[in-house]
Order: structure tokens, then C-alpha cells, then sequence
């Protein structure tokens, strides 16, 4: 049996050899295709189960090397497309969500406070937090630092950290509570 590339295998022995020799390189080309092992290996396996089901009808001349990985690539291709129409899908349906916030929005009238007031509101309400909540809220919310950090940069514990935390929320919420559906808007609006 010849492993030049032509194709040449009779017998379940001649395919495990072939399956042997190209199934790793095979795996790394649609893995660096699909960034996905799992999915890789499954496109292999199915390139192989092609190769068998259409051993008979391949040419003795055909080059066995070009015809799995050109099967290969394709089908990790075909996968990316399919993917590529789903992500699409999914921006889609998230800016029509969008869409729709905006207009439940715009449609709660004058009733409601305009954005500017509402964000003057909210910064009054954090600037009124006792002290040791405001900094605490702060570094958590507009820093993004993990409860450790504060707990490390401010030299209590974490305990502390969470408690101020609990109360800042507490405080939020009692005194913006006539406009925290409006907030839960524009917060999806802003995501």
C-alpha cells in the first residue's frame, strides 16, 4: 500500500493507516478554522466516514491527501457561514430590542424626567451616600474593581466592602425609586 497521496486502500487496515497518518493534521486545519477541538474532531471524523462511504468510487489516480483536506476545509467553511448567518440573526434581533426600548421610551412622555435630569438625579443621590458607600459604590461601579481590590486598596475586609455596598444599594434604590423603571430602560438601552 502506497502513502503518496493516491488513493489505494482495499481493506479496513489500509483505511485505520490512512485514518493514522492524516487524522492529527487534518484535526489542526479545521481547528484553526473553527477554534473549536471538539467541533474540529467531529468534521475530521466526518470527512473520514465520507472517505469510506465513497472508497469505491474514488479514481486509483486521485490524491487522497488533497481530496480530505479540501473535504475538511470545506465543510469547517460551510460551518463558519452557517455561523456567521446566526451572529447576524442575533444582531438583529438584539438592535429591533434596542428599537423597541427606545420607543417605550419615548412613548412615557413628559411625565417622566428627561435623561439629563435623570442622570443629574442619580449623580446626587450617589454624591449624598454616607462617605465610606459612596467611595466603596464608586470603585465598584465606575472603577469595575472586584470587591477584593477595594477591600486591598482601602484596608478593610472584603466583609466591609459587601456591607458598604449592600448599604449604598439599599440607599439607591429607596431614593430613586419613582424612576428605576426608566433606569432598567436606558440601562438596557446602554448594554
Amino acid at each position: 500500500m502506497s502513502f503518496s497521496g493516491n488513493i489505494s486502500f482495499s481493506d479496513k487496515e489500509d483505511f485505520q493507516n490512512i485514518f493514522r497518518m492524516y487524522y492529527t493534521p487534518l484535526c489542526h486545519l479545521s481547528n484553526s478554522y473553527l477554534e473549536d477541538e471538539d467541533e474540529a474532531k467531529s468534521i475530521v471524523q466526518e470527512a473520514f466516514l465520507k472517505l469510506w462511504e465513497v472508497r469505491e468510487s474514488l479514481n486509483s489516480d486521485s490524491n487522497l491527501r488533497n481530496y480530505l483536506f479540501t473535504l475538511v476545509k470545506n465543510n469547517c467553511l460551510n460551518i463558519l457561514k452557517r455561523k456567521q448567518i446566526l451572529l447576524k440573526h442575533h444582531e438583529k434581533i438584539k438592535w429591533l430590542e434596542m428599537r423597541y426600548q427606545y420607543q417605550s421610551l419615548e412613548r412615557m412622555g413628559s411625565e417622566y424626567l428627561e435623561f439629563d435630569e435623570l442622570k443629574e438625579k442619580i449623580e446626587t443621590a450617589i454624591k449624598n451616600l454616607p462617605e465610606h458607600c459612596r467611595i466603596v459604590f464608586e470603585m465598584s461601579r465606575f472603577e469595575e474593581l472586584k470587591n477584593r481590590e477595594i477591600a486591598e486598596k482601602l484596608g478593610v475586609t472584603q466583609k466591609t466592602v459587601e456591607a458598604h455596598l449592600t448599604k449604598a444599594l439599599k440607599i439607591l434604590r429607596s431614593e430613586l425609586k419613582d424612576y428605576l423603571p426608566v433606569i432598567a430602560i436606558i440601562s438596557g438601552l446602554l448594554k
